[in-house]
C-alpha cells in the first residue's frame, strides 16, 4: 500500500525533498551557487520541458490550437484581468477593515495575482491529468508574453490606491524600477519557443526514433523532475536572500490560508466559465477545461520574482523578501494541490471518454444479419462514417 501511494504521489515527496534541501543547503541550487542554477536549471530545466513538449505534440494539433482565439482569450482574461482585480479589491477591503497584518504582505498578494500563468508546471500537470497539452502550452507562452507588458502595468495601476490605504510611509512601497522588456522577450524566445520548434523539427526528421523514445522513456516524469529542479532553485534563492526572515510566522500562516482560498476560488471560476456555462455552445471539452484551470489559476515565480526585484530595485532586501513571500507560498501551494488534482481530473476525463465511447456503440448498434435487400454492408459503412461525425461533434462541444 505504501509503495502504491509513493508511486502515486512521488512528486509531492520530491517537492518536500527539494524544499528541505533548499532550506538546509541554499548555496547548492541558488543562482551563482555550486550548480550554477542560473544556467543549468533556470535555462536547462525549462528548455528540457518545452523540448519534450515539442517531441510529444503533433504539429497539426499545435497549428489547430493556435486558431482557437476564443479559448485563449478566456484563459488570459481570467489570468490577467479577473484574478488581479479580484485580489486588488479583496486587499483594499482588508485595509479598510484595519486588519492587523504586514501591509507589504498584502501588497505582495496583489503583485502575485498580477503575474501571468506559470511557464512550465501548468503544461506538465495538464499533460499528466490527460488534459489538452497543446492548449496549456499555447497559453503558457501567450500569457508570459503578455505578462511582460501587462504585469508591470497592473502593478503600477494598483500602486497608488494601495499605498494610500497603507499605514506605512509612501517610500516603503514606492515603485522605483523599470522592466527590461527586450531581455525578458529574448529569454522567453530562447527557453520556450526555440526548444518547442526544435522538438517539432526532430519529429519531422526522425519520426521513428521519436516513437521509440516515447515508448522507452517516461517523458512526463522527466518533465516533472525538471519542474522539481526549478522549485529547488527558486526556494534556494529565497532562503539565501533571507526572504522569509522579516515575516512573522503567524502572518505566513494567514497568507497561506488566503492563498488556499484564492486557488480554490480561481479553479472553481475556471471550471464554471469553461465547462458549466448555461450556454452549451460556449462550453469546452473536459480536456480543454483542465488546461483552462491549470493556466488560469496558477501564477509564475519565473517572472514574478524578477518583476519584484526590478520594480523595487532600491528597496532594502527585507522589504523585497516580504513582497515575494505571498508569491512563493502560492507557488508551492499550487504545485501541491495541483498535483493532488491530477488524479481526480484524470478520472473525470476518462469517465467522459468512456461515456462517449458507450454512446457511439449504442448509436452504431444493429443486427449482424443481412437485410432482405442485401444492404447490410452499405449500412455498416454509413454507420461508421456517421459515428465518426458524431464523435467529432461531441469533442468540439
Amino acid at each position: 500500500m505504501s509503495t502504491q501511494l509513493l508511486r502515486k504521489y512521488w512528486f509531492l515527496v520530491g517537492l518536500a525533498m527539494v524544499i528541505s534541501l533548499a532550506a538546509a543547503f541554499p548555496d547548492v541550487a541558488r543562482y551563482g551557487g555550486y550548480l550554477h542554477a542560473e544556467w543549468t536549471i533556470k535555462w536547462g530545466a525549462v528548455i528540457l520541458i518545452f523540448f519534450i513538449s515539442g517531441l510529444s505534440l503533433r504539429t497539426q494539433t499545435l497549428a489547430e490550437t493556435v486558431l482557437r482565439i476564443r479559448l485563449h482569450f478566456l484563459v488570459q482574461m481570467i489570468s490577467l484581468v479577473l484574478i488581479p482585480f479580484f485580489v486588488f479589491g479583496f486587499v483594499l477591503l482588508l485595509f479598510k477593515a484595519n486588519v492587523h497584518m504586514d501591509s507589504l504582505l498584502l501588497i505582495g498578494l496583489v503583485i502575485a495575482a498580477s503575474t501571468p500563468t506559470t511557464v512550465s508546471s501548468n503544461v506538465v500537470m495538464t499533460k499528466n491529468a490527460g488534459g489538452n497539452e497543446a492548449t496549456a502550452l499555447m497559453n503558457a507562452a501567450t500569457g508570459n508574453l503578455l505578462g511582460i507588458f501587462v504585469s508591470p502595468a497592473l502593478v503600477s495601476f494598483f500602486q497608488e490606491p494601495l499605498v494610500d490605504a497603507t499605514p506605512e510611509p509612501d517610500s516603503v512601497t514606492k515603485i522605483d524600477g523599470q522592466v527590461h522588456f527586450a531581455s525578458v522577450l529574448m529569454q522567453l524566445g530562447l527557453s520556450v519557443l526555440l526548444p518547442l520548434v526544435v522538438g517539432q523539427a526532430v519529429q519531422w526528421i526522425a519520426p521513428v526514433t521519436v516513437v521509440h523514445i516515447k515508448e522507452r522513456c517516461r517523458l512526463s516524469d522527466i518533465s516533472s523532475i525538471a519542474l522539481l529542479s526549478l522549485v529547488w532553485a527558486v526556494f534556494s534563492n529565497a532562503v539565501h536572500a533571507h526572504s522569509f526572515d522579516a515575516v512573522k510566522a503567524s502572518d505566513i500562516c494567514v497568507v497561506a490560508l488566503i492563498n488556499l482560498l484564492f486557488y480554490g476560488t480561481f479553479c472553481a471560476l475556471c471550471f464554471y466559465l469553461a465547462h458549466y456555462l448555461p450556454f452549451p455552445r460556449l462550453r469546452y471539452s473536459r480536456q480543454d477545461t483542465v488546461a483552462v484551470m491549470y493556466c488560469g489559476a496558477t501564477k509564475t515565480v519565473a517572472m514574478g520574482v524578477p518583476l519584484i526585484n526590478v520594480l523595487y530595485e532600491n528597496a532594502d532586501p527585507g522589504t523585497v523578501g516580504v513582497l515575494m513571500t505571498p508569491l512563493l507560498l502560492y507557488h508551492i501551494e499550487q504545485l501541491i494541490i495541483g498535483n493532488i488534482q491530477v488524479d481526480f481530473l484524470k478520472r473525470w476525463i476518462q469517465k467522459d471518454e468512456e461515456n462517449s465511447s458507450s454512446n457511439m456503440d449504442d448509436y452504431c448498434h444493429f443486427d449482424d444479419g443481412d437485410d432482405d435487400d442485401g444492404s447490410s454492408s452499405s449500412d455498416l459503412t454509413l454507420c461508421d462514417e456517421s459515428c465518426k461525425d458524431h464523435h467529432n461533434v461531441y469533442q468540439k462541444v
